[in-house]
């Protein structure tokens, strides 16, 4: 009778024991997990920029990766708030007409907020560039264009010469790039877009050294000029007027 009323006292603590395990101290231990999760959880942003077809415009993808709701969400650009459109509950979508920095911010319901950047640079925003130019013992100036998203538009190419005339290339080779043109040496301004419209505008002119015509350092708007190492080889008209009147004045004297 002892030996059963200690096996039952033994049995009835045991019981007791799995029961505050299951009952109190594992819920205990799952709940505040829980409230600590939701507390602390902090929501992921994913940022994804598509192609372009046209280098005009693309889109761009935010993903949000959280479970609890959201309580704000800021999409800016280059600092300016922007629109965007929800296509799902966790999916936004924005339209991107210009290169720049994308900036998401996204703050959850608990308050925990977190923040994700994107730099645009597949947009075409930059005109053409010359790469290259030379002048023949014919007068003829032969150019070399470059532009490496959209790609140049040589429809558009013209040239405007010191008189104010609108000229054509004589000749194009548009898998090398180039245009050749009779050169004024007063002064030849080259008109060039890409397929986006970006246009450049630069001017060569020549002067005179030791009786050849030389190419000046070209000067142009709109983009920035690759001259290489032409404006290194030659100096403008002007510079050598002014040499030719020190040289006669030691002459006279």
């Amino acid at each position: 009778m002892k030996q059963n009323r200690t096996r039952a006292r033994r049995q009835s603590e045991s019981s007791d024991f799995k029961t505050v395990i299951l009952f109190y101290i594992l819920p205990f231990i799952v709940i505040n997990a829980v409230i600590f999760y939701l507390v602390t959880a902090k929501p992921h942003l994913e940022i994804t920029v598509g192609d372009t077809e046209d280098y005009l415009t693309t889109t761009a993808t935010v993903h949000i990766q959280s479970v609890l709701p959201t309580k704000n969400l800021v999409i800016a650009k280059d600092g300016e708030d922007i629109a965007y459109e929800q296509t799902d509950s966790r999916t936004y979508t924005v339209p991107i007409s210009s290169n720049g920095v994308l900036e998401v911010s996204i703050q959850n319901f608990n308050g925990m907020s977190a923040a994700e950047y994107a730099h645009i640079s597949i947009l075409d925003d930059v005109a053409p560039t010359v790469t290259d130019y030379s002048l023949d013992d014919e007068d003829v100036i032969t150019i070399t264009l470059e532009d490496t998203q959209s790609g140049v538009d040589f429809e558009t190419i013209y040239a405007v010469d010191s008189e104010g005339d609108q000229v054509f290339p004589i000749t194009e080779d548009r898998s090398a790039g180039e245009v050749k043109f009779d050169m004024d040496s007063m002064g030849l301004t080259l008109h060039a877009s890409d397929f986006t419209g970006n246009e450049l505008q630069v001017t060569f002119s020549t002067h005179l050294d030791d009786g050849e015509e030389v190419l000046n350092n070209i000067e142009g708007t709109e983009t920035s000029i690759l001259a290489g190492e032409h404006g290194q080889e030659t100096q403008p008209a002007v510079n050598e007027t002014e040499e030719d009147l020190e040289a006669e004045t030691e002459a006279e004297e």
